[in-house]
C-alpha cells in the first residue's frame, strides 16, 4: 500500500476488490494469489494478505496511475508479464474484461426486464437487433460483416470488441432496460423501439464527443486469447515466486534434515 503511494486501507482495499474480481474473471483461485494472512498492530492482530508477484500485477494495474510510484511499478511489472508470455499484454486488458462482463451482466438484466414486460424467448432476436439498428444503423449480422470478423461458435461479437464499444454497448443495455421500466413499454413492439431508440441516443453522444460512428470503431484481439495470456503469466510468475530447491550442504554432499 505505501510502495504504491496509498495512505489509508479503506481507498487501497478497492484496489485489492478489483485486483480479486479479476482473478475471478480469469478463473485464477484467488486464494493462490492473495493469501489470507495476520499481522499483530499495536497488540491487535489485523487481516490481511501475502501477495504473490501475480497479485502485486494486478493490483498495479488497478491502482491510479497518476500517482508516480504505481506508473513505475507498472512499467516494472508489466516488463516482467510481457517477458513471460508470446506477446505483449495490452495495458487495458483488465478494464476490457471487466467491462465484458460487466455487459455480460447488463444484457442479462435487460434480458429479464423485457421478459416481464410481455417479451417471448422466440421475439429476443427482434428485440436485441432492435438496438444494434439503432446504435449502428446495422442489424448485428450487418455489422459482423461491416467489421470483417469470423465469429466461432460460443463467442460474440462482443468479445472483439475495444473498451470504449464495450463501455457504449453496457451504457446502450442498462439504459434500455431503465426506459422499459420507466416508461411502461408492453409487447415485441413497444420494446423493440424502446430499444433502437435507446441505441440512436448511445450513437448521438458518440458521433458528438468522439466524431467516430460506433461501425467504424476497431475491433481487437478475442477476449479469450487476451485472458489466456494472463493466465499463462500467472503461472510463470508462480514459478518466479517458488522458492529455490537447491540443497544447503553441510561439509559434505548430503543436504541438512
Amino acid at each position: 500500500m505505501r510502495t504504491l503511494g496509498y495512505e489509508t486501507w479503506p481507498v487501497f482495499q478497492k484496489v485489492i476488490n478489483k485486483a480479486m474480481a479479476s482473478c475471478a474473471a480469469l478463473n485464477v483461485q484467488i486464494p493462490d494469489v492473495f493469501i489470507p494472512d495476520t499481522w499483530v498492530d499495536e497488540g491487535r492482530e489485523v487481516q490481511s494478505y501475502r501477495l504473490t508477484r501475480f497479485a502485486c500485477f494486478l493490483v498495479t494495474m488497478h491502482a491510479d496511475s497518476r500517482k508516480p510510484q504505481v506508473a513505475q511499478a507498472k512499467t516494472v511489472l508489466a516488463a516482467i508479464a510481457d517477458a513471460l508470455v508470446e506477446q505483449q499484454i495490452r495495458h487495458d486488458a483488465l478494464e476490457r474484461i471487466e467491462v465484458r462482463d460487466d455487459l455480460r451482466d447488463g444484457e442479462s438484466i435487460m434480458s429479464a426486464v423485457a421478459h416481464r414486460a410481455g417479451l417471448q424467448s422466440r421475439e429476443f432476436g427482434i428485440f436485441k437487433d432492435a438496438g444494434f439498428r439503432g446504435m449502428y444503423n446495422l442489424s448485428l449480422q450487418q455489422l459482423i460483416l461491416r467489421k470483417g470478423v469470423s465469429i466461432e461458435r460460443n463467442r460474440t461479437l462482443y468479445d472483439f470488441m475495444g473498451k470504449t464499444e464495450l463501455a457504449a454497448n453496457l451504457f446502450r443495455v442498462t439504459q434500455t432496460a431503465e426506459r422499459i421500466k420507466n416508461t411502461g413499454a408492453q409487447g415485441v413492439r413497444q420494446l423493440s423501439d424502446t430499444a433502437r431508440e435507446v441505441g440512436q441516443d448511445v450513437r448521438s453522444v458518440m458521433l458528438r464527443s468522439s466524431g467516430v460512428a460506433p461501425e467504424n470503431l476497431p475491433l481487437e484481439e478475442d477476449l479469450t486469447k487476451v485472458k489466456g495470456r494472463l493466465k499463462s503469466a500467472a503461472k510463470g510468475m508462480k514459478k518466479l515466486d517458488a522458492p529455490s530447491k537447491k540443497p544447503v550442504k553441510n561439509g559434505s554432499d548430503e543436504p541438512r534434515s
